[in-house]
């Protein structure tokens, strides 16, 4: 295995995730650990361990929790290390790496008094972890242990030592913060570990049971709560990760990414398992199912470790991470000129469309611009205008820079009708339209939806019919039209027979936003704004040539741009970085009796709570977005980055949206944040229910991801 996180293989790892979990699977005890290297996975060599092994570490450390393995095994590999770090003497480290005597772990800020400890009931040596020192006591089995026989943790051994007159180290504040970043880490992913198998053990009961004449997974109530614990499941398990690979690199902020890790599963891990017991019924109020047992563990987990609540610390954790080693820097610094040059105005979300003739203008010249600079349309063939030097990352660095500028972003419609245009369209079809986008002539919407059919696309019912002279004739209505009132032009699917399955029978169309016979209706958001619109087709005639693709196949042409939207959303997390940068501007500005809402501990509590949450997301995405460019992305993936991002949006601005609103008027250093924060909070839903609904989303996980059935 490597040492370092970037050169780690993947399938490297997924051997060792499978040795590990037939080992824990098979009870075995701390010496086979030891002799398979587990516990020297965080000791330096030159003390006879493997190195900074992070990243392998929590893969064992998750499949120990999967198994609920009462084997100390976390605790005695960061003692080891402790040991290590303290003592010249390298027996009690071989003894540790070698399994033949453990470790366990207490809470404390100094080394007295009666203190509770998990893993070994007489460990031979004690680890204290205290609120800002990492302690070691070598010589722990001289201590007076109480072994508990009725703990919380049914899984672990639990005991009361008494540590007055123990000899112990304190570690150095470099060590403190490695290891002990190391140690909260493990426990996380003990924790991920626990709810995993839990979740599986639950869907595959929940599966294989019927009731009322159907599979209990069947029902759509229960298959949600399935879909929202894999989605719990996907963030924690995409978060520990991204920790491990932080804190294997030596990242400047490689603790508090822990630290938000912890945060995460701590208000969230115990709950999901005290659901997943509500969820199995009676089975699951008993003894032998391991619900209980692994809610008691994780619960026990979270316990180790106080949870931070510095907003500014976590927050900054993560907006220093924006540039990686795949980021082309020079292109990204390119970007950054662009938008400081011509940026018309700053976007305001849930007001995207032009507002008037001169805004309208503005926005046209600056679409023109990015393309003129290469930045939009770059993955075009060059024969149309493309780059021959682009790479798809440079799409994400563009939306990132865009959305922190706080400038204008490209329509999404627009994009949709570029790629079907250069997929499916004809030769005189990409002449026509192609260099009118780019100049920012022509505005594209998309004519997809009806008031009978949003999110399931193929119940669409609006018609054209062919004549004889093989023009088609257009009748129906679209809905939630965005840019409908100003664009020029519409990619529409319209149902051309009747006589095929749903999903066949669809056509696509180019449809001249004036046409005769053609009327749009604007409908204002509950912002005020006005986005999209109702459009009427009576009698707008077509001509043969404004197909696209072929007669009956709108299906695949329209799916096939649906694949771009991934790559929007992952761009579109760093405004969840801005919303809560709002919030911390409002919380530090507002408050009462002179006291700052943001020194209160119950907002910073709320606050940090939804840093986690970004984090958890941020992570997801980061990973998917990697999977996906790698071509391994995993079964519906995408819905669970959409539920992710959507409802952390949600969450976020309405949060904002409270805390100002309870401090009206609010001084002039926050009125922005918190204007944008409204705009955000009353735009929010149009991300939960657009695209495919949060709820038809979750359908999706139900179906692709977790193999649930079918009601009969």
């Amino acid at each position: 295995m490597s040492g370092s996180a970037q050169a780690l293989d993947r399938e490297e790892l997924r051997l060792l995730e499978t040795t590990a979990r037939k080992v824990f699977e098979s009870n075995a005890g701390l010496e086979e650990l030891g002799e398979l290297g587990f516990t020297g996975l965080l000791t330096p060599e030159s003390s006879d361990g493997d190195g900074w092994r992070v990243v392998e570490a929590s893969v064992v450390a998750k499949e120990c929790g999967r198994a609920l393995s009462r084997t100390p095994w976390a605790v005695t590999a960061v003692a080891a290390a402790a040991v290590a770090a303290v003592s010249d003497d390298v027996a009690p480290v071989r003894e540790l790496l070698a399994g033949t005597s453990a470790a366990a772990l207490a809470r404390a800020n100094a080394i007295s008094g009666r203190v509770s400890v998990v893993g070994a009931a007489r460990p031979e040596v004690l680890l204290i972890s205290g609120t800002s020192d990492l302690f070691v006591v070598p010589n722990a089995s001289t201590l007076t242990v109480e072994e508990v026989a009725d703990g919380l943790d049914t899984t672990r051994e639990l005991a009361f030592i008494t540590l007055d007159g123990a000899a112990g180290e304190t570690l150095t504040p470099e060590d403190t913060r490695r290891l002990r970043a190391a140690l909260v880490l493990l426990l996380c992913a003990d924790s991920v570990g626990a709810l995993s198998g839990s979740v599986e053990l639950l869907t595959e009961h929940l599966t294989g049971r019927d009731a009322f004449g159907q599979p209990l997974a069947s029902f759509q109530v229960i298959a949600h709560r399935l879909a929202d614990l894999a989605v719990l499941i996907e963030a924690a398990d995409a978060l520990t990760s991204s920790a491990a690979a932080s804190l294997a690199a030596g990242e400047p902020h490689a603790e508090q990414l822990v630290e938000l890790a912890h945060g995460y599963l701590a208000r969230r891990c115990a709950a999901a398992l005290d659901d997943c017991i509500q969820l199995a019924g009676g089975i699951g109020f008993t003894w032998e199912w391991r619900l209980h047992h692994a809610m008691r563990r994780v619960l026990v987990n979270a316990a180790q470790h106080p949870t931070n609540t510095d907003v500014v610390a976590l927050l900054g954790a993560l907006t220093a991470r924006t540039d990686d080693g795949s980021d082309p820097a020079d292109f990204r610094h390119r970007v950054r000129e662009v938008i400081a040059r011509h940026r018309p105005h700053e976007a305001r979300e849930g007001h995207r469309a032009p507002e008037s003739p001169e805004q309208e203008r503005a926005l046209r010249d600056w679409y023109r611009t990015l393309y003129d600079e290469g930045l939009l349309g770059a993955s075009w063939p060059s024969v149309w205008g493309g780059r021959e030097d682009w790479e798809p990352r440079q799409d994400l660095v563009l939306t990132e820079e865009l959305i922190r500028a706080r400038a204008p972003r490209p329509i999404d419609q627009v994009g949709l009708a570029s790629h079907v245009l250069l997929e499916f369209g004809t030769d005189e079809q990409k002449r026509k339209h192609l260099a009118p986008i780019r100049e920012g002539r022509d505005i594209w919407c998309q004519l997809f939806s009806e008031p009978g059919a949003g999110s399931d696309l193929a119940g669409i019912t609006a018609r054209a019919t062919r004549r004889e002279d093989g023009s088609w004739v257009l009748a129906g209505q679209k809905t939630w039209t965005t840019d409908g009132h100003w664009a020029q032009f519409g990619l529409a699917l319209l149902r051309t027979s009747t006589e095929t399955k749903r999903h066949a029978g669809i056509t696509a169309f180019i449809v001249p936003m004036d046409s005769p016979g053609l009327e749009v209706r604007p409908k204002p958001t509950i912002g005020g704004a006005y986005e999209f619109n109702d459009v009427f087709l009576d009698g707008v005639v077509l001509a043969p040539e404004q197909v696209v693709g072929e007669v009956g196949r709108g299906w695949s042409v329209a799916m096939s741009g649906l694949d771009l939207e991934r790559f929007t959303v992952g761009a579109n997390v760093v405004l969840l970085e801005l919303l809560l940068t709002d919030v911390r501007t409002v919380a530090e500005n507002v408050g009462a009796d002179g006291d700052r809402l943001i020194d209160r501990a119950d907002i910073a509590a709320r606050i940090t709570d939804l840093i986690s949450q970004f984090a958890a997301a941020k992570c997801f995405l980061d990973s998917h977005i990697t999977r996906a460019l790698a071509g391994v992305e995993g079964e519906a993936e995408a819905p669970i980055a959409k539920i992710l991002y959507s409802e952390t949006y949600n969450r976020i601005a309405r949060f904002g949206v409270e805390i100002a609103t309870a401090h009206q008027p609010l001084p002039a250093t926050a009125a922005g944040a918190a204007q944008r924060l409204q705009d955000a909070w009353l735009w929010s839903r149009a991300l939960t229910i657009s695209g495919g609904s949060s709820e038809v989303m979750r359908n999706i996980i139900g179906k692709r991801r977790l193999r649930l059935p079918s009601a009969r």
